[in-house]
């Protein structure tokens, strides 16, 4: 075969095909395909915009502190689910309060996102009071052991031995019940609760009354410790929202000059979350 011949062959195929391309069967399903393809990335890009809310997220509002069922139904409305991870006795909080939330608040996130509640309960946790045998009868270490489990105690009564070091807790007291004897068996006591104390004295044991006025909370936590009393009562007013910042407007006993209160005693104690005007002169710390 020539090469005129071989030429001629490949200009007849090349115009065979090209008559096939122009064809309105090829353009048609060639358009299908293309519409296809492009009908398919739409879609998927969609699809994926919805699943993930591409560039679309939602500021977390601060719950923290409200009624959980306000809470559920602020963020209901905001297309948020809630799910509680946990409840916890606070003996000063009322019941089905937040507590704590993750996300925390002002956190941006997708919508529909979970967020997870932690809230107070109204049923208090029993814990095994520990016994006062074998040296752990001393008040104040006693006091101590109770903090941690979340218990409070305070002396009901002195009463005088000279044998014993003063501040032996001598009896134990429990909802009006004496339950000294039943320690070593097992007593259980609600979280939040206040257990009293009869404890031994030897005479001599009054000191001069501290004065906690305008001084901060955990400043004054500080000197009671010191004096060896303890902190009663704490009664926040609508104010205080940082506990340990807050400062100090009244105390009971109150303080007088010379007035003298015994050691173990308690000192409750007043808080305000501002400084009173009548501290601006007073050393805060």
């Amino acid at each position: 075969m020539d090469d005129n011949s071989f030429t001629d062959r490949i200009k007849f195929v090349a115009s065979q095909i090209w008559i096939f391309l122009k064809t309105p069967l090829f353009l048609k399903n060639c358009g299908g395909i293309v519409a296809t393809l492009l009908g398919i990335l739409l879609l998927s890009a969609w699809f994926l915009k919805c699943y993930t809310n591409h560039g679309d997220s939602l500021q977390v509002q601060d719950y923290v502190g409200m009624d959980f069922r306000e809470a559920l139904k602020a963020a209901e409305s905001k297309s948020f689910s809630v799910v509680v991870t946990d409840s916890i006795f606070e003996a000063d909080k009322n019941p089905n309060i937040v507590l704590v939330q993750n996300p925390v608040a002002y956190a941006r996130v997708k919508q529909n996102r979970t967020l997870y509640f932690t809230i107070t309960k109204n049923v208090a946790d029993l814990v095994m009071l520990p016994d006062i045998t074998d040296g752990n009868d001393d008040y104040n270490q006693y006091q101590k052991k109770l903090s941690q489990l979340g218990i409070k105690l305070k002396i009901l009564e002195r009463r005088f031995d000279e044998k014993l070091q003063e501040n032996t807790i001598l009896e134990i007291i429990y909802n009006g019940e004496n339950v000294t004897e039943k320690l070593p068996q097992g007593v259980k006591a609600s979280k939040g609760s206040t257990i009293e104390a009869i404890v031994s004295e030897k005479g001599g044991s009054a000191i001069d009354m501290p004065n906690l006025m305008c001084k901060k909370y955990d400043a004054a936590k500080f000197i009671i410790n010191t004096f060896n009393l303890s902190v009663g009562t704490v009664v926040k007013d609508a104010t205080v929202t940082n506990e340990l910042e807050a400062y100090v407007w009244k105390q009971n006993p109150p303080f007088q000059q010379g007035a003298t209160i015994r050691i173990g005693e308690q000192i409750d104690i007043y808080l305000t979350q501002k400084k009173p005007a009548a501290c601006e002169n007073e050393n805060e710390n």
